[in-house]
Parts: C-alpha cells; sequence; structure tokens
C-alpha cells in the first residue's frame, strides 16, 4: 500500500489526468523550483511538490517543474516524510523557475523512565504537551504519546520544532486489568505535578532531545461504580483527574451495557470522576470528588444536561447623548481547565436589548468574556458572584442559575501604542492588563506600527509586548507579570482620557 505522501502524489497526478483541457489559444506557462532542508540548505530529493492541478517529485538535485498551466495564482505545498510540509502561494504568466520551498526537518524526543531506584519502568505513558495560549491562560494539548518498552526506553517522533511540555501521566493503556499494586503520580519533566509550573522543552528543527523521568511508586488501588442516568444509546466515557483537573492515565474499563466502570492503578490522593455521554447535541457530564487511600466500592458518579447561561448586559446611566442605546457585545464562556479537549467555548451575542442566553452548557469551570464594541464593562454580577473580581463561572449539575448581569460605561479612554526604537523588531503582541486582575477589562492586541485601544476602563494599568506567538507570555499568569516587570509600562487611565505610549518590545521566548 503507498504511503501518505505517495497515495497524495498519485490522487493529485489522477486529478491532473481528468482536469480540463486548455484551449488551443490559451497561453501556457511553466513553474518551477527547489525542495530545500531549512536548516541545513541541502536540497531534498523525491520531495512530493502538488499543485491544485498536478503533482511531482523532486529528482536527485530538488528540483521540480510543471508546465501546460493556465497564467493565474497557485499554492505550491511540498511535503516528505521526516520533514514538515511547507508551501507558497506563487503568481505565474510569465513562466518562472525560482520558487524555493523550504522543509523543516522534524525532531525527535527520546528517554528512558526508572523507579526511585534507578529500575526501568515499562508501559509508562508519557505524552508530549503543546502549548497554547488563551487570554493570556496556559492551556495544553497532547501532540503525540508513547509507552515505555521492556527497557524503559521511549521514543516520540516527528515533532515539528517547538516548545513542548513532558508528561510521564501514570501507566498505559498496556498496563494489566489486574496485579496492579503499585503506580505513581503524573509528574511533568522538571519534577512539577501541574501544567501551570511545568517548564516546557524547546525542541530545534531535527534535534533529537533527551528527556529521561524518575517516577516515586507507591501502593495503588482500584475505584469501583456506575454513572448514574447511564443510557446505551450514547458513547460514554469516565476519566479521573487529579491535581488542578488534569487527566490521569489508569487502567480504565467501563461496561458499555450498564455504565459500570473500574479504574486499576491509583496512588492515594483526592481525585474528580468524571462521566460524559455525548452524540451531537445530546450531552450530559457528571463529577464526583473522592478520596483515595484504599479499594473504592459503589461510586456512583451522577450525570446531567447542560444548563442555559442567561443575562443581559445594561448601558449605564450616565451614558452620553451620543453613546448606543442598546449594548454591542460578544460573549464567550472558555472551559477554565488546563487541559484543552475538542469542545470549544459556546458564545453568543446580545440582542437588541442586551440580553443573551447560551444553551447546552455542560457541567465545570468556565472563564466569561464579554467584548463590547462601543465601551467597557463597568459591573457584571453572577448571583452573589462579583465578576469584576473573578471572571470565573462554577455552573453546578441541576443548580437554578441566576442571571449575568453586567453594565456598559462608554465613557472609557484611549490608548494610543507604539514600540520604541529598542527591543526586539517586527511585529508582536501587546496587552494591556488591570492592575485590579479584572481580565473583563484586559485588552489585547496585534502591533505593529500602532495599536489604538479605545472604551478603556478607567484604573491603572501595566502594558507589555513581545514577538513571536501569543503564548509566550501567560500575562493572567501574576508571576509571569512578576518576572516580566521591568519590560512593563505603567500607567494610569482617567475617564475620557487620550494617552500615548511607546514600549520595548520584548522576546516572548524569555522566561
Amino acid at each position: 500500500m503507498p504511503s501518505g505522501s505517495a497515495a497524495r502524489v498519485l490522487l493529485c497526478a489522477a486529478v491532473a489526468c481528468f482536469a480540463p483541457a486548455l484551449r488551443a489559444d490559451e497561453p501556457q506557462f511553466c513553474v518551477g523550483g527547489t525542495v530545500l532542508n531549512a536548516v541545513t540548505g541541502e536540497p531534498l530529493r523525491r520531495a512530493a511538490v502538488t499543485l491544485p492541478q498536478a503533482a511531482t517529485l523532486t529528482d536527485a538535485a530538488g528540483i521540480f517543474r510543471f508546465c501546460q498551466l493556465p497564467a493565474g495564482a497557485y499554492y505550491a505545498n511540498a511535503e516528505k516524510p521526516g520533514f514538515a510540509s511547507a508551501g507558497s502561494r506563487v503568481v505565474i504568466g510569465p513562466s518562472r523557475d525560482d520558487m524555493v520551498l523550504r522543509l523543516q526537518p522534524l525532531s525527535v524526543i527520546s528517554g528512558k523512565v526508572v523507579d526511585a531506584a534507578g529500575e526501568p519502568l515499562a508501559d509508562v505513558l508519557i505524552q508530549a504537551l503543546s502549548i497554547l495560549g488563551t487570554d493570556g491562560h496556559r492551556h495544553v494539548r497532547v501532540v503525540s504519546a508513547v509507552v515505555t518498552d521492556d527497557r524503559g526506553l521511549y521514543r516520540l517522533p516527528d515533532l515539528p520544532a517547538g516548545r513542548y511540555c513532558l508528561r510521564a501521566a501514570g501507566w498505559g493503556s498496556d498496563a494489566p486489568a489486574s496485579g496492579v499494586s503499585e503506580a505513581f503520580a503524573p509528574v511533568y519533566y522538571g519534577g512539577a505535578a501541574e501544567a501551570a509550573s511545568a517548564a516546557p522543552v524547546t525542541v530545534a528543527p531535527g534535534q533529537n532531545l533527551r528527556a529521561g523521568f524518575s517516577v516515586d511508586l507507591r501502593a495503588a488501588y482500584a475505584i469501583r461504580g456506575t454513572i448514574g442516568g447511564f443510557s446505551t444509546l450514547l458513547p460514554a466515557k469516565i476519566e479521573l483527574l487529579g491535581t488542578s483537573e488534569e487527566p490521569v492515565s489508569a487502567h480504565t474499563t467501563l461496561d458499555a451495557s450498564t455504565g459500570a466502570f473500574e479504574i486499576r492503578g491509583v496512588v492515594p490522593g483526592a481525585y474528580v470522576l468524571r462521566a460524559t455521554q455525548e452524540e451531537g447535541e445530546r450531552r450530559s457530564r457528571g463529577g464526583l470528588a473522592i478520596q483515595v487511600g484504599a479499594d473504592v466500592k459503589g461510586a456512583v458518579v451522577p450525570l446531567a444536561g447542560g444548563a442555559a447561561v442567561r443575562g443581559i448586559v445594561r448601558m449605564a446611566a450616565d451614558s452620553t447623548a451620543l453613546a448606543p442605546q442598546s449594548p454591542n457585545c460578544a460573549i464567550k464562556l472558555s472551559p477554565a481547565e488546563a487541559w484543552l479537549s475538542s469542545e470549544s467555548g459556546p458564545e453568543t451575542d446580545t440582542g437588541p436589548a442586551g440580553d443573551f442566553e447560551i444553551d447546552g452548557v455542560l457541567p465545570g469551570r468556565y472563564r466569561l468574556r464579554m467584548d463590547c464594541a462601543d465601551g467597557y464593562i463597568a459591573a457584571a454580577r453572577f448571583g452573589a458572584a462579583d465578576l469584576l473580581a473573578n471572571a470565573g463561572l462554577q455552573i453546578s449539575p441541576r443548580a437554578a442559575l441566576p442571571p449575568i448581569e453586567a453594565t456598559l460605561a462608554t465613557d472609557g479612554a484611549t490608548l494610543d501604542v507604539s514600540p520604541s526604537a529598542e527591543g526586539e523588531p517586527g511585529p508582536a503582541w501587546v496587552v494591556l492588563w488591570p492592575d485590579s486582575g479584572n481580565e473583563l477589562n484586559a485588552r489585547f492586541a496585534h502591533l505593529s506600527r500602532k495599536v489604538t485601544f479605545s472604551g478603556v476602563a478607567p484604573g491603572d494599568y501595566q502594558a507589555f509586548a513581545w514577538t513571536g506567538p501569543p503564548e509566550a507570555f501567560e500575562y493572567a499568569n501574576p508571576e509571569a507579570r512578576r518576572a516580566w516587570g521591568d519590560r512593563a509600562v505603567s500607567l494610569h487611565l482617567d475617564a475620557r482620557d487620550r494617552q500615548s505610549i511607546t514600549i520595548k518590545i520584548a522576546r516572548g521566548e524569555d522566561p
């Protein structure tokens, strides 16, 4: 059977065979170029290069060429096993042979897992986690995972260059269903117990990075129970969550006909059992906090459907005659846990009267965002909770949720931000963070020559700017802001004020 790249070449070639023929009087052109190793500059032989109309393989000198093409814009893509694919837009008419496609070699992370006595451990699940940023908070997603062999060795191949957190998550799926008498708590490379404090590693293109783990084995126990309200008509899963709601890898079995489950290889500690059943819009979730110090029997995780989160944004009483008559706000709930799932945060817009509703919100912790076009959120409550002090929402199962009540003020300040001549060159990101810690009034934007923040809430702020990806600075983390304190521009904004600042752009990769 052909490989993935070869299959794509055959498919594209087949498409080219049936492409519409050119008119006799239509000009025909050629496009060609070279595929290179982005690190060494060496030409890459037998790299697959595709256009929408055709495909080919590079020769021994890394050269490719397509002919009999009509004039126009094309996207040429190149790929080769062991390299990250890359492409470029090209316009032909006249012909050209100067394209250069550079492929970054993929990287490898490998290492060994041992116990406290230095003995190798087999069947340990090792995960490479990509670091993502949402509103200044660190999130992680599993991009690759393997289990150690009988020598305790692991190898994570074909990783794009970048920053990763490495995690020894527990026993892998090959661990035996019975006889698991010892286990270990998940640990990150470097010794951290949770993602928020884990130190990422940076992998260069084509690098083989070595990263070993030493774990402490402890007595392990089993958890047995059932999912309450279980339906045999919907797919189900049961998860064991540990510190900061991070998943723990342990051998888990679930009876799809009864909802009974068993989890083996659990070390003593506090956990949450989370059950989920979903298919399309039919979704339910439940959680149960448990303490493990011995075998747990008879645990019942009750399921509950999604709740409706309702609210209203009202205009402030002192709004001027020029202010809009009704708010125009985008409302979003983002899962607050560090681990990202396939579930995206629900969102909606305010209606003509400032009202909004988000249906089917599953139980859990969420962060609220309220982005309003014409002002700032001057007050916001969720029952007794002040959302300006903490923008987090706890959606509890079967609870009567109070409405979110917010006030939009239009006397905000305007701030122009420009990069200084010092610091890193090029486009950057800039955040305006309130000293109060009120995330609802934080501002974030892309900074090129100048960016203007309007409708900013009066108060004290720190402004930061950095290059690289948005997640290179976890600005919602107080420790990260303190570490970057010498890079901040401090300022005070009054109502209807207008100020301009210049800011030194920092390197986002720095700690």
